[in-house]
């Protein structure tokens, strides 16, 4: 039986008690135990307890990946004490197009986080405050703006990074900003049955493959310059957690909705790649810069998502559950190593992920499917 010791001891800066968790890799309610103590640590960091935006020097998108966070966690565990908090703060960042296009979201990465977390929100059937849209209505709004923006005009497709010309990133075809859309087109599609959208998906992932975004061995890269040369004549190599990520948990949705072969290959064809590049001595490593300690507040987010999607992945393809779970497993144990008092809201999220994925390689149900509900919110699911 394994034992895990994680003592959260966070700065004034941060919360104002300590905690221990003793996470027992072989016990649910243990792992549960462990979430949930991470979840109140996580929460006290936003300066408005009824709002769940972090602080300076946290982006809106990180903000937005926190929520989708609490939505896994409360999936995972079953504990919706968050689950008010959330779906205000969901609505609230919605426009009156009901798009999450807010001042803060000038790249369409920055608005895809918010339609990611709303996605998960309706998959996993979140109740949305009365008088409010759906979660699935936000998210289609995204999916369709973003659809207006794939540019044809240069690199054979993709999306820009950013929404504005002239913007500092206008030219650069993001990894990141291709593989959500990726994602959410293919969630959609899952959940919709919405065929167009599942043709997205398969258009984008395509593009990425074919501009030399992700390769043979299932790495992926960061993105390509669309305004050298001809446009997209050469790759930037580096390589981000978040990024493999995205396309593994969107490549398990096609799978799981499509039962093609090829996807499910894939789906672990990126799982290989996550382990390959991303763990390092028992714990989940973003190598790019965690190595020389000058991960930045954006990086520190990537490995968050990495594990929160490699759990979900987990749930979807049974087949990828032993290899997801030992990476979970041990990195629970570099998170254990880790944790210090200089954790701030990334190292925590990272942690809370990492100990959810835990939890859905145990076994947990994967994401629901629709029934008819109210005025189409989709109210009631089924696993």
């Amino acid at each position: 039986m394994r034992f895990l010791n994680l003592v959260i001891v966070l700065s004034a800066s941060t919360i104002s008690f300590s905690t221990a968790l003793d996470l027992d890799q072989n016990s649910l309610s243990s792992i549960k135990d462990s979430a949930s103590d991470i979840a109140k640590s996580l929460t006290f960091l936003y300066p408005d307890k009824d709002v769940g935006l972090l602080p300076a020097p946290y982006w809106w998108w990180q903000s937005g990946s926190a929520l989708d966070g609490l939505i896994a966690y409360w999936h995972t565990t079953g504990d919706g004490q968050y689950n008010n908090l959330v779906a205000k703060t969901l609505v609230s960042q919605g426009t009156d197009k009901k798009d999450f296009m807010t001042p803060d979201a000038t790249g369409n990465d920055d608005q895809a986080w918010r339609g990611i977390a709303a996605m998960s929100a309706a998959e996993y059937g979140l109740l949305s405050p009365p008088n409010s849209p759906s979660w699935l209505e936000l998210t289609q709004n995204v999916l369709n703006e973003q659809k207006g923006r794939w540019d044809d005009g240069r690199c054979g497709g993709g999306m820009k990074w950013k929404i504005n010309q002239g913007d500092d990133g206008w030219h650069y075809k993001s990894t990141i900003t291709n593989g959500l859309f990726f994602q959410l087109a293919a969630r959609i599609g899952r959940f919709t049955g919405d065929v167009e959208a599942l043709k997205w998906a398969e258009k984008s992932y395509d593009w990425t493959v074919g501009v030399g975004l992700i390769d043979k061995d299932y790495n992926v890269y960061d993105g390509t310059d669309d305004a050298k040369g001809s446009g997209c004549v050469d790759v930037n190599h580096d390589q981000w957690s978040y990024n493999v990520g995205v396309f593994m948990y969107g490549a398990a949705v096609m799978a799981d909705k499509t039962g093609d072969k090829k996807w499910a290959d894939r789906a672990n064809g990126f799982v290989s790649s996550a382990q390959r590049n991303f763990v390092k001595n028992g714990a989940l490593f973003e190598s790019k810069c965690e190595g020389q300690g000058n991960c930045n507040t954006d990086q520190q987010s990537f490995k968050a998502a990495l594990a929160r999607w490699m759990g979900a992945t987990a749930t979807l393809l049974p087949d990828t559950k032993d290899e997801v779970g030992n990476v979970m497993g041990d990195a629970a144990g570099g998170v254990a190593k880790a944790f210090d008092a200089k954790w701030g809201a990334t190292e925590q999220l990272t942690a809370l992920e990492t100990v959810g994925a835990l939890i859905c390689t145990s076994g947990k149900d994967a994401p629901g499917k629709p029934k008819e509900g109210k005025r189409g919110a989709l109210m009631r699911f089924v696993a």
